[in-house]
C-alpha cells in the first residue's frame, strides 16, 4: 500500500516536472519569435526612405489683396483712384431787365391789336407772339400786358406801362441864384384831331380813324393818306382807316 502511494507520488513529481519543462521551453520560444518580429521591423523601418514631403504652392497675388486694400495706415494703398469733382464754377449773374415798352393803347377789332413803343420809336400795332426789342409779346388784355424775355415771363399791367406826363418844372425863386440845369427833352404835344377829309371818321388812337356812317368808297381807297381796311368778323363787317406805310 505504502509503495503504490510512493510510485503514484513519484509519477505526480515527474509529470509536474515534464510540464514544468514544457512550459519553460513554449516561454523561451515565444520570447524568441517576438525578438525576431521586432528586429525585423526595426530593420524594415531603418531601411524604408521617408515620404516626400508636399510640393510648396507657388504664392498668389490676388490672396494678399484685402491685406494691401485694407491697411489702416496707408490710404495709397487703395487701387481705386479718387478723383475729386473740380471745383462748381460760380453761376453767371443774370443781366438786369431791360425797359420795358410803352402802352399806348389796343384794338379789338377782328384780331386783337395793342400800341407799343420802345425808346425814341414812334407807336406801332403788335400782334400777340410779335416781338418788339428784346421782349416777344406773350398775351395781352385789357388789364394786363404778358412779355417773355430770356425764357421768362414779365406781366405788367397796362396803367404801369402808361407813358408817364412830366412835370412841369419849378419856377426859380425870386430873389435866389438861379442854377443851371441840364434841358430836359420835352413830350411830343398831342397831335390836334383834325379830320384831314370829310370821309374819315373820329380818331381810335395810334393813327387809325373810324368810318363815317354812309360812306360807300371801296376798300382800298386811300385819301389824305390814309387807307380804307375792310374786314369780316363774327359780329359783321368791320371798317376802320389806317395811315398808308
Amino acid at each position: 500500500m505504502n509503495r503504490r502511494i510512493i510510485l503514484l507520488n513519484v509519477a505526480l513529481l515527474a509529470l509536474a516536472g515534464a510540464l514544468i519543462w514544457l512550459l519553460h521551453a513554449h516561454r523561451s520560444d515565444a520570447r524568441l519569435r517576438e525578438t525576431k518580429v521586432l528586429t525585423q521591423q526595426a530593420s524594415a523601418k531603418s531601411v524604408l526612405a521617408p515620404p516626400p514631403p508636399p510640393p510648396v504652392r507657388p504664392v498668389a497675388p490676388s490672396e494678399y489683396l484685402d491685406v494691401a486694400q485694407k491697411t489702416l495706415f496707408s490710404k495709397d494703398r487703395n487701387p481705386t483712384a479718387i478723383i475729386e469733382p473740380p471745383p462748381a464754377k460760380p453761376a453767371k449773374p443774370e443781366p438786369p431787365l431791360p425797359a420795358l415798352p410803352k402802352y399806348h393803347g389796343q384794338m379789338d377789332l377782328g384780331e386783337p391789336v395793342v400800341f407799343l413803343s420802345t425808346g425814341g420809336d414812334t407807336q406801332r400795332g403788335y400782334h400777340a407772339g410779335e416781338e418788339i426789342g428784346d421782349f416777344r409779346i406773350a398775351s395781352f388784355d385789357q388789364d394786363k400786358i404778358a412779355f417773355e424775355w430770356r425764357g421768362r415771363t414779365v406781366e405788367r399791367s397796362v396803367a404801369d406801362l402808361a407813358p408817364k406826363e412830366e412835370a412841369p418844372p419849378a419856377a426859380p425863386r425870386s430873389g435866389a441864384a438861379s442854377v443851371a440845369r441840364p434841358a430836359t427833352p420835352l413830350a411830343s404835344p398831342p397831335v390836334p384831331d383834325n379830320k384831314p377829309d370829310p370821309a374819315l371818321g373820329d380818331n381810335m388812337g395810334g393813327g387809325f380813324r373810324t368810318c363815317v356812317p354812309g360812306e360807300s368808297a371801296p376798300a382800298g381807297t386811300v385819301i389824305a393818306g390814309y387807307k380804307k381796311v375792310v374786314s369780316q368778323t363774327m359780329f359783321g363787317q368791320n371798317c376802320h382807316w389806317e395811315p398808308v406805310q
